[in-house]
């Protein structure tokens, strides 16, 4: 892994935000950004060929605002939009946003001194969410930890990111790529040091028209895709058996034999032995999830949830009966399951019960 070039104390920082008809959405991100604690920065808005008054917002701002650079082109992806804004960029750190996020105003301040003092080269941060959903959005905090968790889902969240220019400029987003970021980090994790500021500096916008939501099969491929060399390079003695275990856990499919299920496991075990406490829960929460969507394989399913869980030391999952239940009745639980659907209501109280505790831990 490379180390760190350091930062300098007052360096510019250029903020990279594509936009595609986000007329709704658009100018409270770039007010967001605009109105920064950390003044040392130019912003270079990418108009990707929008249809709807994005471009118009984006002149008027930039009309306004001599730190607002536009660029306009036809278009094409998202990923050339990253990229041709990259490539204009002055400063010695780019800071990435999406245009239907909103920073929030210290955001690039913390991020800048949390680099400086761990000495990472690509910085995120916690998320909380708002719009059509809402509560944190947990990454995890050290490289170790992050390249974990990048077997499952971005460790990072794109809007949030701050890193060293020269890394997207000697690593470009694919081009074809809808979900180009998640590509991106697993190529970088083996030579880049990354991290996450363990507070919320940004709030992502959930809405219907979000791309992984429009371009969800593409999306799903992509991630299948770059996955799998990336366990291999993450884990290069594991066999494809291994990965064929581990595999229907990451993509949320039920696993095939007891023999298959426990395999993968020992795979979550591994991933989490770590000192990160939320990643070790997340993957026994992981493990649950296995186990119940497994639930066709019988009473065998559940006793293997007893008999490994104790190992993960975060406690049972107080919703062990309805597994139990689902293996006695060796239900087959499709993504449109009602026994599933019950159970995501049930998360989602859950969810709102824990997250004022979460958002006092993360100081909010």
């Amino acid at each position: 892994m490379a180390t760190s070039l350091g930062v300098p104390a007052q360096p510019l920082i250029s903020v990279v935000m594509p936009v595609y008809n986000a007329e709704r959405y658009v100018a409270d991100a770039i007010a967001s950004i605009l109105a920064q604690t950390y003044a040392q920065f130019e912003f270079i808005i990418v108009d990707d060929g929008s249809t709807d008054g994005s471009a118009a917002i984006v002149r008027a701002f930039a009309a306004r605002d001599a730190r607002v650079r536009p660029l306009f082109l036809t278009h094409y992806s998202i990923g050339r939009a990253r990229n041709a804004g990259i490539a204009l960029t002055q400063g010695g750190l780019i800071a990435h946003m999406d245009a239907d996020d909103i920073a929030l105003p210290e955001r690039l301040a913390m991020q800048l001194d949390w680099m400086r003092r761990t000495g990472v080269d690509i910085c995120g941060s916690c998320v909380k969410r708002f719009g059509d959903e809402d509560g944190l959005l947990w990454f995890p905090e050290t490289h170790a930890a992050i390249c974990h968790e990048l077997l499952f889902r971005n460790g990072l969240l794109q809007p949030s990111v701050l890193l060293r220019a020269d890394i997207p400029k000697a690593h470009p987003y694919d081009e074809r790529l809808a979900m180009d970021d998640y590509e991106l980090w697993t190529r970088l994790a083996p030579f880049y040091r990354m991290g996450n500021v363990p507070q919320i500096l940004l709030k992502y916008r959930c809405h219907p028209r979000q791309n992984h939501i429009v371009k969800a099969v593409a999306c799903l491929d992509e991630v299948r895709k770059a996955r799998r060399p990336y366990f291999h390079m993450l884990f290069p003695e594991a066999t494809a058996e291994d990965y064929a275990a581990f595999a229907p856990v990451a993509d949320k499919e039920p696993l095939e034999s007891l023999a298959a299920l426990q395999q993968a496991c020992e795979w979550l075990l591994r991933l989490a032995r770590t000192p990160d406490r939320f990643l070790c829960q997340r993957m026994a929460r992981r493990w649950w999830i296995a186990c119940l969507r497994s639930a066709h394989l019988g009473l065998g399913g559940y006793r293997l949830y007893r008999q490994m869980t104790p190992q993960f030391d975060v406690g049972v999952d107080p919703r062990v009966f309805a597994l139990w239940a689902a293996c006695l009745l060796r239900l087959r639980l499709r993504e449109d399951s009602k026994v599933l659907d019950t159970l995501r209501r049930l998360k989602s109280i859950v969810r709102k019960q824990n997250h004022a505790s979460q958002m006092r831990a993360f100081g909010h």
